[in-house]
């Protein structure tokens, strides 16, 4: 049976492994004004799984995609124990009756957690999956053991900047959107300030946020952080840092200062992915193995259309712009 409710009417007990910060119903609230939905699968008359989800139009294109800043939302499973073959059939078919009861849309888009059972599932019933990285240090793994992992280099620049730098914990937004506003304009930012705020403010009644700023001399702000975390994670959630600031590491001393927080609260310290081939080098020479977020991607014919159609005129373009300046 299946079911399409609104996210805020129903959390089954206990939760399951999936669950995250992204899945709970204040997260939601906070991230799309409560437009989001929710379909429930029953057996029997018991949630033996739900799936979160948020829908947009676009220029006449139907999505389905994750809320804004959110990071991982995958279905949830509520399944009694049982042998790995059962339990990996039952997500199987779970999986399959969520596919069918979602609306139509044009183009889907699925980021799972790297510990979902799900990608499978996704994979064998018609959906693309594609890899997206991130970075972890589990919490049995003492931040001491991470710095001597790391690059050398890596290492050399956090230990420097933290002779020249002092790091404050706030919980105020406002030290992160003003850092960000330096590191990119109005212009070209491209965050959603309230929508993030309200976000935050929402982490913040629960005691699951803070704002880490790093500070050079006459308290200048160089560089700052917003982390978020659950009973299981401590996500590296935004960044951002004076482009202009001339002693290097700055980043990497938060990262680090992060870390050591996510230790102190027993927790696994997600970097929290990368936007750029540089932070993601950067974020290697933390010496961690990196950590696939699979990404479950549906497609109409119609997008598939447009989207040939919008890289052929920008190859055009381009080439028209080369051709000018040769």
């Amino acid at each position: 049976m299946k079911m399409l409710t609104s996210p805020l009417q129903f959390t089954p007990s206990p939760l399951p492994s999936e669950h995250s910060i992204f899945h709970e119903n204040w997260w939601l609230s906070a991230a799309t004004d409560d437009q989001c939905d929710r379909i429930e699968i029953k057996n029997n008359g018991a949630i033996v799984s739900d799936f979160s989800f948020y829908k947009k139009t676009h220029f006449g294109m139907k999505y389905i995609i994750p809320p804004p800043y959110t990071r991982t939302l995958g279905p949830r499973f509520f399944l009694p124990a049982s042998k790995a073959f059962r339990r990996s059939q039952k997500i199987r078919n779970i999986v399959s009756e969520l596919i069918e009861a979602l609306p139509k849309y044009d183009h889907l888009k699925i980021s799972l957690d790297p510990s979902d059972e799900a990608a499978f599932a996704f994979s064998i019933s018609g959906l693309q999956i594609r890899n997206a990285f991130t970075f972890r240090v589990d919490k049995n793994t003492s931040p001491c053991v991470v710095l001597e992992q790391c690059d050398q280099k890596t290492r050399n620049l956090i230990r420097s900047a933290a002779q020249k730098l002092d790091v404050v914990q706030s919980t105020d937004i406002e030290d992160f959107i003003q850092m960000s506003l330096i590191d990119q304009p109005h212009s070209k930012n491209s965050h959603d300030f309230p929508r993030m705020t309200k976000i935050f403010e929402a982490c913040l009644l629960r005691n699951q946020t803070c704002v880490l700023s790093a500070y050079g001399e006459k308290n200048q702000r160089v560089s700052s952080c917003v982390l978020i975390w659950d009973d299981k994670n401590l996500y590296f959630w935004q960044s951002a840092r004076d482009r202009s600031f001339s002693t290097p590491g700055a980043n990497m001393l938060l990262i680090w200062e992060a870390l050591k927080l996510s230790a102190s609260k027993n927790l696994t310290f997600d970097f929290d992915s990368f936007a750029s081939v540089r932070a993601a080098k950067m974020l290697a020479s933390f010496g961690q193995p990196p950590v696939i977020r699979p990404q479950v991607i549906g497609s109409s014919v119609r997008y598939q259309w447009e989207r040939a159609a919008n890289s052929t005129l920008i190859f055009l373009r381009d080439s028209w712009k080369n051709k000018l300046a040769s």
